[in-house]
Parts: structure tokens; sequence; C-alpha cells
């Protein structure tokens, strides 16, 4: 992490979640170089959040938090490749998918592969 991957959190409640706070939970968690988390101007994140996909078709649905999950959004941007998954999804689902993302090194078609796994990545 923090090389050829990046975590981005976004807060929800940037009037709430200070760089002060945002840096006390990811201390409590461990969280190590590679993974940021944002906050700032409520106005440039919800844009940002709108802009990213991270929001409701349905107004009334997506003012209300408790409707928020969290989303892993992924992707390759030199090959256009994007998705998603939700974050409390099992820690090696996830990591498929973000290899599935990343060409193994060398190619310029092939689908990577988690380490030890052969055959094609699921």
């Amino acid at each position: 992490m923090g090389k050829d991957v990046w975590f981005y959190s976004l807060t929800l409640e940037p009037e709430n979640d200070t760089p002060e706070v945002l840096a006390e939970y990811a201390s409590r968690y461990d969280v190590g170089p590679g993974w940021l988390f944002l906050t700032g101007n409520p106005e440039d994140l919800e844009q940002l959040r709108l802009k990213l996909g991270f929001a409701w078709s349905d107004p009334a649905l997506d003012a209300d938090l408790t409707n928020h999950i969290g989303t892993v959004k992924m992707g390759n941007e030199p090959k256009r490749w994007w998705g998603s998954v939700p974050s409390l999804s099992d820690s090696r689902q996830i990591a498929r998918l973000l290899a599935w993302m990343a060409p193994e090194a060398g190619s310029t078609d092939t689908i990577g592969r988690l380490p030890g796994e052969v055959g094609d990545a699921p």
C-alpha cells in the first residue's frame, strides 16, 4: 500500500471529523502509509462524493447518512477499468478484485493474481 495501491477515506461528517479526529482514528486502527483519511469543506466533499458516484439516485435516501455504506472503488486508470465492492466484504475478496485490476508485470492484457494462486483470477 502506498506505492501501487492507495486508499482514500472521505468523511460524511466534516463538521465532526477534524484532521485530529481522523488522525486518532487512523492511529487506533494502525493504518499505515498509503491510506489517507480526508476531511475539508463540506461543499467540496459533497461535490467529490457525487462526482465519484457515492450517492443514491433517490435524494431522500441519499440525505439519510444511515443509508450510506462504505464502498471500495478501485480502478486501473491506464486501462480505464473501474469497479467497486462493499468495504465490509471479506478482505481476501477485496484483494482478489484489486489483483484483478492489476495486470501482471511485463504484460499488457492479462489480469493479475494473488500470490500463490494458479489459473485465472475470479
